[in-house]
């Protein structure tokens, strides 16, 4: 099964109604071709046995052919794929994706995806923790910000420290909206494993921050002590 035939098989699921709704909620900011989500899961559910039965290139070359698509649903397609496989992936494989990132990877719901559904499994792994973290100086935003969501599930457990406050740093040093965002969302899940760390973080650097940044930051903080953060960051 090619890129062109699962097209099809979206295109044939796809409704206007879905397509305006979607697009409006991403404000344009990517192309969709209307098919709700459980119906993108069962084309890939289609797909799967397919995938199974290629060798790793191959593979990885029609996952990398679908994250490079123009249409939302075909890029969650290759998302998906590489979660699939992310156990299986060579060396090379960050190296190889980061193009396409750069290219497709231009909204929160693309870039939080492979972040959360790829990126995250692949952080114990030596070499991909170190292309990730080189990403906090990426001139593009939303590379900064999918290294901040590759640790997202592991802030809360305390783990990652020093890589947290590296891609941190990294995403506030652009004044992008969701480049901040990303920063924000860590700092609110790292705050469960070291509230005192955050908050002193927040005092020494929420100037700099978006507020909408900071209110991510603060929004699992108990009342009293969120709003006197919120003011003592103004």
């Amino acid at each position: 099964m090619d890129v062109e035939q699962l097209e099809q098989r979206l295109r044939l699921r796809a409704g206007a109604a879905q397509k305006a709704g979607a697009e409006a909620y991403f404000k344009g900011a990517v192309p969709f071709r209307g098919v709700k989500s459980p119906e993108v899961l069962a084309v890939f559910r289609e797909l799967q046995t397919e995938l199974d039965q290629l060798d790793g290139e191959a593979r990885l070359s029609l996952s990398f052919a679908l994250l490079d698509q123009e249409w939302a649903e075909l890029r969650h397609l290759g998302v998906l794929s590489l979660h699939r496989g992310r156990k299986m992936l060579p060396t090379d494989w960050l190296v190889r994706a980061e193009p396409i990132l750069v290219r497709r990877a231009t909204n929160w719901g693309t870039a939080d995806a492979f972040a959360m559904k790829v990126l995250r499994y692949r952080m114990p792994i030596a070499d991909d923790k170190a292309r990730v973290l080189t990403w906090a100086n990426a001139e593009s935003p939303w590379l900064r910000r999918m290294a901040c969501v590759a640790f997202e599930a592991e802030a809360r457990k305390g783990q990652y420290a020093e890589e947290i406050r590296v891609v941190v740093a990294g995403a506030l040093g652009l004044q992008h909206r969701f480049s901040q965002l990303g920063a924000g969302w860590l700092l609110r899940e790292r705050w469960r494993a070291a509230p005192e760390e955050v908050e002193a973080f927040l005092l020494e650097n929420g100037a700099r921050m978006s507020r909408e940044a900071v209110r991510y930051a603060v929004e699992r903080i108990p009342t009293e002590r969120r709003q006197s953060l919120l003011a003592a960051t103004r």
